[in-house]
């Protein structure tokens, strides 16, 4: 004989403000499992950072990114980075790799 009932408006609310935070937790910048705000690393590699690494790696006779980085104050994914393109220009050359590192010596 009826039909559904409606909801009450208590149940509409609260529905409301679940989708409200749902939203909000969305829009929240990424964290990081230390809590620290995680930033889009969109880096440009100047042309003074790669002479200030080639001046690092003409010291060493075996370079690693971790050695690379922690030198050169930069961070890993730039220094893996760097590196990769030293190689392609000829100006270091890879000796060894794995699925972790890579280990290049001055050519």
């Amino acid at each position: 004989m009826g039909g559904a009932s409606k909801k009450p408006i208590s149940n509409v609310e609260k529905r409301m403000k679940k989708e409200a935070e749902a939203q909000q937790k969305k829009e929240k910048k990424k964290v990081s499992k230390t809590g620290n705000e995680v930033i889009s690393k969109n880096i440009v590699i100047s042309d003074e950072m790669v002479k200030r690494v080639q001046e690092e790696i003409k010291k060493e006779k075996i370079i690693t990114p971790y050695n690379l980085a922690t030198k050169a104050s930069i961070t890993l994914s730039v220094a893996k980075r760097i590196l990769k393109d030293l190689n392609q220009q000829g100006v270091i050359k890879e000796v060894y790799r794995n699925r972790r590192t890579a280990i290049y010596v001055a050519s």
